[in-house]
């Protein structure tokens, strides 16, 4: 059976300031079949102003870039809804300071030098922010419904009581 879906290409925002790191995730993510759209940035500002432009599915982010980090980058978007999942792509990076990074909520990390891992990584994030969307919408719907049933009891004990009212009425006048 035909499947009637097209499949968009994943929008990526990548914070590197080599164009030969960047070129090289770009390769690794056409070899493994991923369409895909690669944005690069290499100043926080120019981060900022791409988030603020257009959505993206996934953002690729260095760790050591000229004047900042990755985790700079992060604090820029951490507090924010529905943001995309963020991975760190480096070849700098101890792995004390990538798992402090994923305590912070970054999704996962990639070492440049095992840059065949990215595809899979980058699957599973999105995988999770997925759920993770779908589990705070079903929250949220969750809360909106309790909150509808709260209106409709209080609702209903109101009009029990001004019907109980309106029949003590009728029983005093007719009893007088």
């Amino acid at each position: 059976m035909a499947s009637n879906t097209i499949s968009l290409p994943l929008r990526i925002l990548h914070l590197e300031d080599s164009v030969a790191d960047h070129e090289l995730a770009h390769l690794t993510l056409r070899r493994a079949g991923i369409a895909h759209t690669l944005h690069r940035v290499d100043t926080l500002d120019a981060f900022r102003d791409s988030l603020c432009q257009e959505p993206f599915d996934a953002i690729l982010a260095d760790y050591n870039l000229p004047g900042f980090t990755a985790l700079d980058a992060w604090a820029l978007i951490s507090g924010q809804a529905g943001q995309p999942p963020f991975i760190l792509l480096s070849g700098a990076i101890g792995e004390v300071a990538a798992v402090d990074a994923m305590r912070l909520g970054i999704a996962d990390y990639v070492l440049k030098d095992q840059m065949a891992r990215l595809p899979h990584v980058i699957a599973r994030a999105r995988e999770v922010h997925e759920a993770r969307m779908t589990r705070e919408q079903a929250v949220r719907e969750l809360a909106r419904s309790q909150q509808r049933l709260a209106e409709l009891t209080e609702h209903l004990q109101n009009s029990i009581e001004q019907e109980r009212a309106a029949i003590s009425r009728e029983i005093h006048d007719d009893i007088g």
